[in-house]
This record gives structure tokens, sequence and C-alpha cells, in this order.
């Protein structure tokens, strides 16, 4: 009897140990504080991009048409670019980077890239193609997410505008409209593994070298939330005119890709409040799942003990979360 007692005990350890590995990775985050208006008492409307770059936080409102940057606690804000129709403004900006203090603007109402430095317009060049994903720069070179039924991004001389490559593999499906619409991507640079490319919804990660040639492709489809969303996307599969996205952003940070992806509860609830964190250096190892602590964001940045978010669900706020030292924060 006492052996049976013994041996239940032990059972029941080893399954609580379990329960603890299979949940080891997974945080439900809080913010620290939150900022919903500009200085004016104006409020956020519609953030579609943020980067986080020299302990500023870089947040484009597409609805708004601006540029602000906001220090690492929030407290101080000053603008990039602002709205108009001038050669100076942004009149329809959509996406944007950072790269040695000069911010580098997707401008869709010039179709157009335009380059500030200092809040001061610093000049532009004409894009051949573009959309609204991330792009990633160096010194050198932009990849320029702008996806064809043939590829998914544009490599860009700095020096020489005028020379924009299209490069990248696609997803190939049973439409070149179709294809177009289903291979927009976010593009991601690392210096030392080159380029990620990150569809919005298929679950594959792309490696090109810094010349855009084809490395490897991750699968990402054994994660759970990104395995159910892609059983969402088959039953959606047949319609030529949309596609079922689940990725709604994709940051690189130190030496991880972090992925903000949508999901659907249990009661069928939409939701696009978890995000992943994979190595770059170890095959795309799914190392951490973020719960934020709202249920709509709509971008996201990261710092090396931070990640930045904007949700949407009862105005648009700016929030500030600790993710520092991971095993601290298991559930």
């Amino acid at each position: 009897m006492n052996r049976i007692l013994i041996l239940i005990i032990a059972i029941l350890c080893f399954s609580s140990c379990n329960n603890k590995e299979k949940n080891r990775n997974l945080m439900y985050c809080q913010s620290e504080i939150k900022i919903e208006e500009y200085p004016d008492s104006s409020f956020f409307s519609n953030i579609t991009c943020m980067t986080y770059y020299k302990n500023k936080i870089y947040v484009l409102d597409k609805k708004r048409g601006d540029i602000v940057a906001l220090s690492d606690n929030l407290k101080e804000m000053e603008y990039v670019s602002k709205h108009g129709e001038a050669p100076y403004e942004t009149t329809w900006p959509f996406t944007f980077n950072v790269l040695n203090d000069t911010v580098y603007v997707v401008d869709f109402g010039t179709k157009s890239m335009k380059k500030f430095h200092g809040g001061v317009f610093y000049g532009d060049f004409s894009l051949s193609n573009a959309n609204e994903n991330r792009f990633s720069l160096n010194d050198s070179l932009i990849f320029l997410s702008a996806n064809t039924d043939s590829t998914s991004f544009l490599m860009i001389d700095k020096y020489h505008p005028n020379k924009q490559i299209p490069m990248g593999k696609v997803v190939r499906e049973k439409t070149p409209f179709k294809t177009i619409i289903s291979n927009k991507k976010h593009i991601l640079y690392d210096q030392g593994k080159g380029i990620f490319s990150i569809s919005n919804c298929y679950p594959y990660i792309e490696q090109y070298n810094i010349h855009g040639e084809y490395i490897k492709t991750f699968d990402i489809s054994s994660i759970p939330i990104i395995k159910e969303a892609t059983e969402i996307a088959k039953k959606n599969s047949n319609k030529e005119k949309s596609v079922y996205i689940y990725i709604r952003d994709a940051y690189l940070a130190n030496d991880h890709i972090y992925i903000l992806c949508s999901s659907r509860s249990s009661s069928g609830d939409y939701r696009v409040n978890t995000i992943l964190k994979l190595s770059i250096n170890d095959e795309m190892k799914h190392i951490s799942t973020y719960i934020l602590p709202h249920d709509i964001y709509s971008s996201f940045c990261v710092s090396d003990t931070y990640l930045f978010a904007s949700q949407e669900v009862a105005g648009v706020t700016i929030e500030k979360i600790k993710i520092g030292d991971e095993k601290s924060n298991t559930e």
C-alpha cells in the first residue's frame, strides 16, 4: 500500500514538473507607465509603426500623418515630421526606420522615401514600389518591403537610390493577385546574420545574405499560436481577394526576432496581444511568449529590458512593459 502511495506521489510530482516546463516560457506582462496624448493634449489615433533607437521611441501615427520621438520614460516628446502637402512634410506616411539619427519614411502620398535628421527635412527619392510593412537598412543599402507576384523586397543603394533591385522569394498562389496580397513581408536586418523576411500570413521566416541571396527557410508552424492561426488561414485559403493575416508586426533586437500575433480566445474573441521571441542564433528557437495586458495592439518595439507597445482597446495608448529577466516572470 505504501509503495502504491509513493508511486502516485511520484507520478503527480513528475506531472507537475512537466506542466511547469511546458509553461516555462509563458509570461503575462503588465505596463509600468503609459502615454496617450501629444503635448497639445490631442490624442494618438492610429499608430502603425514604432522603433527604438538610442533611448528614444519613434512613433508613426498614420491617421495624423506625423512621426514623433518619445524619451524612454514617455515624458518628453519631439516632432520628427509633421503632416502636410509641402515637400518637407509627410503626406501619407505608412512605415519608417532610423539609422545614424536619420529617419527614413515611406510616404505613400508622394510615392517617395523621405529623410529627416534632427526634425529637419533632409531630402527624398522616388520609390518604384513599397508596402506598409517594416523595412530595414544599413550604411549603404535599404531593404524595402515591396512585393510583386515574383519578388518580396527591393534592395536600394542609398547613394544611388534609382538602383532599386527586386529580390526575395514568394509563395505562389493560384493567381498573380492572390500571390501579391499573400506575400507582404516584414524585412528585418542583422549585421551578422543578414536579412530576415517574415510573412503576414505564412508560418515561415526566410533568411538572405547581405546581397539578397536566399540562404534558408525556418518553419515556425509548430508554435501553438502559429499552428492555430494556420488552421484558420486554411479555411480562408479559397478566397481570391483576401488573406487571413495573423502576424501583425515583427521586430529584431538583441539577437532575437519578436513577432506580434493575432489569435482567437476559447469564446472566439479576436485578440492581437501575443508576442513570440525567437533566437536568430539558434535556428529560430522559440524562447518566450509574452501576453500583453490588453486585447488589441497595433505595433511595438524593444529595448534591452523593455517592450513599448501601442494598444487600441479604450483609446490609443503607448505602454512601457518590463520584459527583463524571463525566469523571474514565469507563471
